[in-house]
């Protein structure tokens, strides 16, 4: 857990690859055109573990101006019980800039029962500044990581990659900072082939990608339609499923 905690990931999507031929795509969108999500859209899921319903979750889409300029921000609000009644919550906040993606600020508060994880990150430039409040500790951790990327929460992964073009046999690069360890890896989320899905409401025809990071892998369904809503999303711990959505 506190590996997924430290995790942040940098959302450089360099490049997408198709059989027989190279082609780079970067998300340097312009906004609000170029991203798929609706502007004071939300998206409501089922939480599952071990395939039963064990809470809700809420995405919510907006817009807002930092420093003069258009910005966006995302809102995801997570909360499920395990097996043993124990409740777990998630609030993540990332506000990014319009015109390419690019974060600005984030702020994830994880709990467990009584026991609260908090991290807050700036980024200026090509910095990243953060602080660590894990529980039980006086002081902060405090970090600064140099890095020319768009980084992001690695928690909201899976709704970025909405974004990319999707296809048979494309995939996806992008960096993962383990500010723990300091260090990069980068994951390839792939997109393997097409499925229908069932939720509690309709179905999708959707395209699957995984990707993993270190021991954990991650498979993601991502409807077919223009807005490509994240249908369903296996995360080590839990599923989340598509309920309803603006």
């Amino acid at each position: 857990m506190k590996r997924w905690l430290m995790t942040l990931t940098a959302i450089s999507i360099l490049a997408f690859v198709s059989p027989g031929a190279r082609s780079e795509v970067f998300l340097d969108y312009d906004f609000p055109d170029g991203v798929v999500w609706q502007i004071g859209g939300f998206e409501v899921y089922d939480v599952m573990v071990r395939g039963e319903i064990a809470g809700a979750s809420r995405i919510d889409y907006s817009s807002l101006e930092m420093a003069n300029a258009p910005a966006y921000r995302i809102e995801w609000r997570q909360e499920w019980s395990s097996g043993e009644n124990e409740t777990t919550t998630v609030d993540i906040d990332v506000k990014m800039r319009a015109s390419d993606l690019k974060a600005l600020m984030s702020t994830r508060i994880y709990k467990v029962g009584e026991e609260e994880w908090r991290f807050e990150g700036n980024y200026t430039s090509d910095n990243l500044s953060f602080l660590s409040y894990p529980p039980g500790e006086a002081e902060p951790a405090e970090a600064v990581l140099m890095r020319t990327s768009r980084f992001h929460d690695a928690d909201i992964v899976p709704f970025i990659l909405r974004n990319i073009p999707f296809a048979d046999g494309n995939i996806a690069t992008f960096s993962v900072v383990d500010v723990s360890q300091h260090s990069f890896v980068t994951p390839i989320p792939r997109i393997v082939g097409s499925e229908i899905v069932e939720t509690a409401n309709t179905q999708y025809d959707c395209w699957i990608v995984n990707w993993s990071v270190g021991r954990d892998s991650y498979t993601a369904w991502y409807a077919k339609n223009d807005k490509h809503y994240l249908v369903k999303v296996h995360l080590p711990e839990r599923d989340i499923v598509l309920n309803h959505h603006s």
